[in-house]
């Protein structure tokens, strides 16, 4: 089934196998792709077959392969061109490889929140806080990542490498993937901490991780427990008087204004 990838003007082109990964991934049939593309409707068959794409046509099977953005974004321009039936069923499949974890869907939902006018720090600080007062309030977790601890202040590394190198942008996930209690906090979140830039809420976070006890988990990484966090953030919910989400605010307003203090 797989051929080795062949040389076409110094550039590797896209292998039969990585054909038949691209079409399971996104669940889509070899003629919808082609569709999808605006290509002949026997393109991708002939490929699978053994004729060998340009370099041109390489590199957009490969991107779409790489970078599911691109290729949900292709999908949504060109739905018109596939039965609804196959539109849903590679939208689902698409949007699933992108929101493998709760953390994917609650960083997708900020930004979703923000229109897209975030950047990948800033986030992270947000995520840091709704993963924090979801515990304090509710004594459950939000999503199941813990907090890493390294010298960037990046809580969670593998997910702000991704949004560094796919870029940050909305996207369509509906309703069903958070409960409204989730989407709640998440918005007061929003609203709170997206009024600071990335330098002020990447001061918060330096600040606050020296109260914060560091533990290992199984991989012998530094975190801070889900367990610190939710103490962390009780004592602060008692400390500040937070009986609401509305009154978050306060806590965050009285936090810049201790670290500008320090910093005078």
């Amino acid at each position: 089934m797989g051929k080795d990838k062949k040389k076409n003007n110094e550039e590797e082109l896209i292998t039969t196998d990585d054909i038949f990964s691209l079409l399971n991934d996104y669940h889509i049939g070899k003629k919808p792709l082609a569709k999808l593309l605006g290509w002949g409707e026997t393109t991708i068959i002939r490929y699978i077959d053994g004729d060998t794409p340009t370099v041109e046509y390489s590199n957009k099977l490969l991107t779409l392969l790489n970078d599911p953005v691109y290729y949900l974004n292709i999908l949504d321009e060109n739905q018109y061109k596939l039965t609804g039936v196959a539109y849903r069923k590679s939208k689902r499949a698409v949007l699933s490889k992108l929101l493998s974890t709760k953390l994917d869907v609650v960083a997708q939902y900020i930004i979703n929140s923000t229109k897209g006018q975030t950047c990948a720090p800033a986030i992270q600080a947000m995520l840091y806080y709704a993963q924090g007062f979801y515990l304090a309030i509710y004594d459950v977790e939000l999503f199941e990542d813990d907090y890493k601890v390294n010298e960037e202040n990046i809580p969670y590394p593998k997910l702000h490498k991704r949004m560094v190198e796919r870029g940050i942008q909305p996207l369509d996930i509906g309703d069903s993937l958070l409960s409204e209690r989730e989407k709640e906090l998440i918005l007061a979140i929003v609203d709170v901490f997206n009024w600071y830039g990335p330098k002020a809420l990447e001061a918060i976070l330096s600040y606050e991780k020296i109260s914060l006890k560091v533990s290992k988990d199984r991989f012998n990484d530094n975190i801070i427990s889900k367990n610190t966090l939710k103490n962390y953030f009780k004592d602060i919910m008692e400390q500040y008087n937070i009986n609401s989400m509305m009154k978050i605010s306060t806590y965050a307003d009285e936090r810049m204004s201790q670290i500008k203090s320090l910093v005078r």
